[in-house]
């Protein structure tokens, strides 16, 4: 008889993009990566809910298994399909990378998508159009959303540099007209915040929840001087949250800072991210 298939279990009734619900995502990611060579089943079916940005790490450690260890996933979704054929996720899945086929008729997803290092141009359209161009951002003054494309602008291009690695940034959000709230989400597969901002200060960052406070904070950066200033898209992320009642999450290694009131929130993920993870919630637009 065939050897049965592994299967991941989230029993969750609801997953948002917070740091329980990104814990989910890693379980999920060490579980793959005690395979190889194999089929493994995530079980979502019990879930009545989940975050539809929370695709964006989802996919980025699925498709980081099935590079790493050939494991590739089969995915129940249980009630919750519909969203996933709507962002984009299925397509995905489907093997048709950002060509999604399906409609969202609800117009509440920013399309999950996948980027290369060396796609700075597509990104920024990506943002100006999907990001900052959605209905939920309305209201929000055009020099406003303008000057957040441009922080945005920043990270990609910095990814290849801090993050050190050529891996794809993937990213993807979700309006919810009923709270008016918006949340995007941007994932990449690099060292982390702590490996380069350890060696910038010699050591005077050691931990990765410290390392992601020091990144959004009076302009640090590891970018090296002779490249240009660096340091700002992070910050003034932050500072846009702080002054428009809106969150900024960074999960990267064990580290989760939530920003927001003007406050710092520290949390200790059970296991590392394998990357690095910036969730911006935008409320009351």
């Amino acid at each position: 008889m065939p050897q049965a298939r592994p299967v991941f279990n989230i029993n969750d009734r609801f997953l948002e993009a917070d740091n329980r619900g990104l814990a989910r995502i890693i379980d999920f990611y060490r579980f793959a990566s005690a395979y190889s060579n194999t089929w493994i089943t995530l079980d979502l079916s019990r879930c009545q809910h989940m975050d539809a940005n929370l695709c964006a790490p989802l996919l980025a450690v699925i498709e980081l298994v099935k590079t790493q260890k050939r494991v590739r996933t089969f995915m129940e979704f249980g009630d919750i399909v519909n969203v996933f054929y709507r962002n984009g996720m299925m397509s995905h899945l489907q093997g048709l990378g950002n060509n999604n086929e399906y409609e969202d008729e609800r117009e509440s997803t920013i399309p999950l998508k996948k980027f290369d290092q060396a796609d700075d141009e597509i990104f920024c359209n990506y943002v100006a159009k999907d990001f900052f161009g959605h209905r939920g951002l309305f209201k929000v003054p055009k020099k406003i959303k303008d000057a957040l494309a441009e922080h945005y602008a920043e990270i990609f291009t910095n990814v290849g540099i801090h993050a050190r690695t050529d891996l794809p940034v993937y990213c993807c959000g979700q309006y919810f007209p009923q709270k008016n709230v918006l949340k995007f989400t941007l994932v990449d597969l690099g060292v982390g915040f702590l490996t380069p901002i350890q060696e910038k200060t010699t050591g005077g960052i050691d931990n990765d929840n410290d390392a992601i406070i020091w990144a959004t904070s009076d302009f640090n950066t590891t970018k090296d001087e002779s490249l240009g200033p660096g340091g700002t898209g992070l910050k003034l992320l932050k500072e846009y949250c702080y002054k428009n009642n809106g969150s900024l999450h960074i999960c990267s290694g064990k580290g989760f800072v939530n920003m927001l009131n003007n406050r710092a929130l520290e949390f200790r993920m059970p296991h590392p991210f394998p990357g690095s993870i910036i969730n911006i919630i935008i409320r009351k637009i």
